[in-house]
């Protein structure tokens, strides 16, 4: 008997100091998190701030108020009103507009460098180019931010860049649905304030130190993933969110660029994989022609070399550099055509 009370004093003396050793991580983490990294409180604060978009990344901007709202890799405070002679752009896509990395390690990003060339070039107008970029999102993700959320800020100019994650929502379950469920209600994608209050994983989220551990995610529910199915139907579905951006964007009086995405083309998920790359690529240009919208083609400009991606789609710093110079020239025949009379 004494040598079970023995075990289980034990037993709780360690479990009491491996708590404690984890709430001093984790307060370690937030500090961190509040003092060095943008967007970051102590405290969470809730990234569900649209009844339209479930993904655990939230839409961007993030709204101060009902005028103001802050971009991608920025602290700098935008306002939906614009001032006379002012050009506003904004980068519209998933993780390779997004494209945090170097950001976040270097203070790198694309819009950033574009704007600085853009005001380095005309004296008589001033450039706002902003980053809307956000994690997993597809064309579907960005077609519901652009009509709700990002005309209120008036753009001239949008840049859109799709594939991946329109391309992948073909290997979930049965198949690409018409609104993309079949990959996007998934545990691992869905936002974990909207997953049930039993769910392991949404607990775990709690902690930004497993959060950023990836704990969470590594014990979602498993993603059923399947390359042997048909691509048509998710071939369809992204043609239309294309054909939608471009009809909103043309009523609106944006001028839309649509770019193909770039790829390393060197490791790929499984055999045929490199097809449905170029078909999607294609689907952009072919769009582009039928709606007789800017068009550029990234993924043949920007090039396959290894220097330019730390993976597969997304881009070191050099890469970040190569992007902004390979869109520049296209933004300054765009504002020279559309702005300067």
């Amino acid at each position: 008997m004494l040598n079970f009370i023995k075990i289980i004093k034990f037993i709780i003396i360690y479990f009491m100091i491996f708590i404690l050793l984890f709430l001093c991580a984790e307060i370690s983490v937030r500090l961190y998190a509040h003092f060095l990294m943008d967007e970051k409180k102590f405290f969470r604060e809730s990234n569900f701030i649209s009844p339209w978009i479930t993904t655990y990344d939230y839409p961007p901007p993030r709204m101060i108020d009902s005028e103001k709202g802050i971009f991608r890799n920025s602290d700098r405070i935008i306002s939906t009103k614009k001032e006379p002679g002012l050009i506003r752009i904004i980068a519209v896509g998933g993780s390779t507009t997004l494209n945090i990395i170097p950001y976040r390690y270097s203070n790198m990003d694309f819009t950033a460098e574009l704007e600085k060339s853009l005001s380095g070039t005309y004296d008589h107008f001033h450039f706002e180019v902003l980053n809307a970029g956000a994690d997993a999102y597809s064309s579907a993700q960005s077609l519901i931010n652009i009509q709700f959320r990002l005309l209120d800020f008036n753009p001239d100019i949008i840049l859109l860049m799709h594939n991946i994650n329109d391309r992948t929502a073909n290997y979930f379950l049965d198949g690409a649905t018409g609104d993309y469920s079949n990959k996007y209600l998934q545990e691992f994608f869905i936002n974990p304030e909207l997953l049930t209050g039993l769910s392991f994983s949404g607990f775990l989220y709690q902690s930004r130190l497993l959060a950023r551990l990836g704990l969470p995610q590594l014990l979602a529910e498993k993603r059923v993933v399947s390359y042997d199915k048909s691509i048509d139907n998710g071939l369809k579905y992204f043609k239309r969110n294309l054909l939608s951006i471009c009809q909103i964007a043309n009523k609106n009086n944006v001028n839309l660029i649509l770019l193909t995405q770039p790829h390393q083309m060197k490791e790929f998920l499984f055999d045929g994989e490199e097809e449905h790359i170029l078909i999607y690529n294609n689907a952009i240009l072919e769009i582009a022609k039928q709606e007789g919208v800017h068009f550029i083609d990234m993924f043949s400009e920007f090039g396959h070399g290894s220097e330019l991606f730390i993976d597969s789609v997304h881009y070191s710093v050099d890469g970040v550099l190569e992007f902004a110079k390979l869109i520049f020239p296209h933004l300054q025949n765009i504002i020279n055509e559309k702005f300067i009379q």
